[in-house]
């Protein structure tokens, strides 16, 4: 009888060990902003500066990523901007990716393709933070996003030690079916992630699952904000189609 337990208890634990390897170390989100619809992209951007007032001042550098060609991106970015003119959490310095549309939005001090001159770029973040200047990069979400490995924002952490905030902007699935065609896709199988996206895709995919049941609006907006990391944010982010 006592082996037949002492069985039970090895086969209890090699099943906790097995879940923890395989679960409990996947990413996950914290909400900080729920779910709601607001009339213009301004409005969102906004309110990320007043949920995060505190950590943003303590952040003298921030990524902003977007996704190319919406312009609705940008324009949270821009409420962003337009709501953070307190000094001292202002930023001083906007560098903006010169491949992404909208770029006229803002008044900038740098164009630089921060992925092709990394070096370049990191200079001058440099002598902007010497001097006392807070900088803010807007690029494409793909380069912002901490939960992707060895992009701008992971080369910037890892190898510069620069002290990095992230926010991405991206669109998301509002029902399951739309997950198949959704960029970027969610692989969960090893080897079939050939973009190196996945883990931001299954991240979207997971957050998104919890607006299925929701009633979108015409005319509006829909978006959320989630901690992915100790300072990385994920927010999502609709043009309403209309009710379903």
């Amino acid at each position: 009888m006592k082996y037949f337990y002492w069985l039970c208890g090895a086969a209890f634990l090699a099943t906790g060990v097995y879940f923890a390897l395989n679960f409990s170390l996947e990413p996950k989100s914290i909400p900080k902003i729920k779910f709601s619809q607001v009339e213009t992209p301004e409005e969102l951007g906004k309110g990320i500066y007043e949920r995060l007032r505190m950590e943003i001042q303590a952040a003298p550098i921030v990524m902003f990523g977007v996704t190319p060609n919406f312009v609705e991106d940008m324009e949270v970015v821009r409420g962003f901007v337009e709501a953070n003119q307190t000094p001292g959490s202002k930023y001083d310095v906007i560098v903006v990716e010169p491949m992404l549309p909208y770029v006229e939005l803002f008044v900038s001090s740098m164009r630089i393709d921060i992925k092709e001159e990394m070096q370049r770029f990191v200079e001058g973040v440099r002598k902007a933070r010497e001097q006392g200047l807070r900088v803010l990069v807007i690029v494409p979400n793909i380069y912002s996003s901490q939960l992707l490995k060895n992009n701008p924002a992971y080369r910037l952490k890892e190898e510069y030690k620069l002290d990095v905030m992230s926010f991405s902007v991206t669109k998301f699935p509002v029902t399951r079916a739309q997950e198949a065609t959704f960029e970027p896709k969610c692989f969960l199988q090893e080897g079939t992630d050939s973009a190196g996206t996945a883990a931001l895709g299954c991240m979207i995919q997971n957050i998104a699952r919890k607006t299925y049941r929701k009633q979108f609006e015409s005319n509006k907006y829909s978006g959320m904000m989630e901690q992915t990391g100790g300072k990385d944010y994920l927010i999502l982010f609709n043009r309403n189609q209309g009710p379903r």
